[in-house]
């Protein structure tokens, strides 16, 4: 017979003993949840200006938009066209008038409906050309017609040769909407509720704050590994890295160029800097009185040390550029240099009428941490201005704010900013950057559009980069646009955060995973 006190004491060892097994496993499967969690937040520099991605071109609320629409065409890391929505197109003549497209069978939105080439259709003519402030028109002005077969196929039809067209159709603004859903809320609905047919779903947003997003399970493509996505929006940059190393954020975009080291020492975080698909340029608003005079122009962009600048804010990495274009790209011009010379820009500034004795005064506006050290460069320019009779008074904008003042012709003096173009295409540079005719243009110089309008008509390759190179050239040496180095992107993140960095500078977290 078993003493009952023995009995008593191994019943307490045993359940003690379960105790610690269940509370290892319990703090396994929490380690478990830690290091493969569900939720990636983001510390995100600006928030959308609008909910509709046809509306607006605002190359830094890319990564919002592709998250939760989709594109006919998607441009990849090396900048190359690839299937998407639509996964085969083809010229169905040799002047490039009639594109044909096909489009993925069983593709749904968010909301269950089938997309098809109604919707297609709906997004690229037939709500374009009823709503003229869409900024999608100024890439698709010559689209005539949607011929629509069937669900699947249907051919665009251009009222002048339009060889670019696949290029645009994974550029700026070009998303498919659903026209269903549309035309039953009405516009005001649609930018309440915004859905589309990308791999996430808005499930909560807060103006200015934040959005948060949610895995779309019927996603035609690869399903997102994580399941929920924060975007929080944080202008400072300072307080989104102080937010990537206080763990309040996994993942923090735009950091200064001077963090990058000094994260990259964190053994739990990782930093990288490289340059992309954009341009650093000084926009020129025609229609101010000062910047009529060539010779000021000319002193403004002579004067800037692009390499000095480069070598302070960029160490190095930002490549100075001479012209309208990426470097090495089709529409950049090899062996021509416009190089820092302060000699001869005091000298252009002088057959202008000013010097150090009767200074030209002029405004300067440039966003604070948009993009990476952007008031930092803005600030050296204008020291560097100011040593040959230039007194810039710098403005700090916000980058709604510009796109407000240039899109109604009221931009009161140079802007500093950074131009996309995810296609690397020269059209998309000196050809959009100088088109008087679209409202983002700053430049209004009405003869210029009869050189773009026979440029994007060219169907032969060769003669069509000469031409955009040429007008390239010229835009810097009579100072219409001032190009000023290759942009870089800088990210930061948690180093178990396994993200794709591509040369576009998009954040696609559809694509991002936990590797640990």
């Amino acid at each position: 017979m078993i003493d009952a006190w023995w009995v008593r004491w191994l019943g307490r060892v045993l359940a003690s003993c379960l105790l610690l097994v269940g509370g290892g496993l319990a703090a396994s499967a929490a380690q478990a949840q830690t290091d493969k969690p569900d939720e990636l937040k983001i510390a995100y520099p600006v928030d959308v200006p609008s909910w509709d991605p046809t509306a607006v071109t605002f190359p830094a609320g890319q990564s919002l938009y592709k998250a939760v629409f989709d594109s006919p065409l998607f441009i990849d890391g090396d900048l190359t066209l690839q299937p998407a929505l639509v996964k085969r197109w083809r010229w169905l003549d040799d002047k490039n008038m009639r594109l044909s497209i096909e489009l993925r069978d069983g593709v749904t939105f968010h909301d269950g409906s089938a997309l098809t080439t109604e919707d297609f259709k709906f997004s690229f003519l037939d709500r374009p050309k009823k709503e003229k402030r869409l900024a999608i028109n100024g890439f698709f002005g010559a689209l005539q017609d949607i011929e629509i077969s069937s669900p699947t196929q249907a051919v665009m039809v251009f009222s002048a040769p339009t060889p670019t067209a696949p290029n645009y159709l994974g550029f700026l603004t070009s998303y498919i909407l659903p026209k269903a859903y549309i035309e039953k809320v009405g516009e005001d609905g649609f930018q309440a509720a915004p859905i589309g047919a990308g791999p996430y779903k808005i499930v909560r947003y807060e103006r200015g704050s934040r959005v948060v997003l949610e895995a779309f399970d019927k996603y035609w493509g690869e399903k997102p590994a994580i399941k929920r996505i924060v975007f929080e929006f944080v202008p400072d940059a300072s307080a989104r890295v102080a937010m990537l190393e206080s763990a309040r954020a996994d993942v923090a975009v735009q950091i200064p160029l001077r963090e990058v080291n000094r994260l990259n020492k964190i053994p739990a975080l990782k930093a990288e800097v490289y340059p992309y698909s954009e341009i650093f340029i000084l926009q020129i608003p025609s229609y101010v009185a000062e910047f009529q005079n060539e010779h000021v122009r000319r002193a403004l962009h002579l004067a800037i040390n692009k390499q000095a600048i480069s070598k302070a804010f960029y160490a190095n990495v930002a490549k100075p550029i001479s012209v309208l274009a990426t470097p090495g790209s089709p529409g950049d011009v090899a062996g021509f240099s416009y190089a820092y010379d302060k000699a001869a820009a005091q000298a252009e500034l002088a057959k202008a009428g000013y010097g150090p004795d009767k200074p030209l005064k002029i405004q300067f506006l440039s966003t604070n941490n948009t993009f990476p050290s952007d008031y930092e460069m803005a600030r050296a320019i204008v020291q560097m201005w100011s040593q040959i009779g230039i007194q810039a008074d710098l403005q700090e904008i916000t980058l709604a704010k510009y796109l407000d003042l240039s899109h109604s012709s009221k931009v009161p003096g140079v802007m500093l900013y950074s131009w996309a173009n995810a296609t690397g295409d020269p059209e998309i540079f000196a050809g959009k950057i100088l088109d008087p005719r679209l409202r983002f243009s700053t430049w209004k110089e009405p003869e210029l559009a009869k050189t773009i309008d026979a440029l994007a008509a060219q169907g032969d390759p060769a003669k069509r980069y000469d031409g955009y190179r040429e007008l390239a050239r010229q835009a810097t040496e009579h100072a219409w646009s001032l190009p000023l180095l290759q942009s870089v992107a800088t990210v930061a993140s948690k180093k178990a955060v396994d993200m794709k960095v591509y040369q576009t500078g998009y954040i696609l977290p559809a694509a991002y995973r936990w590797s640990r």
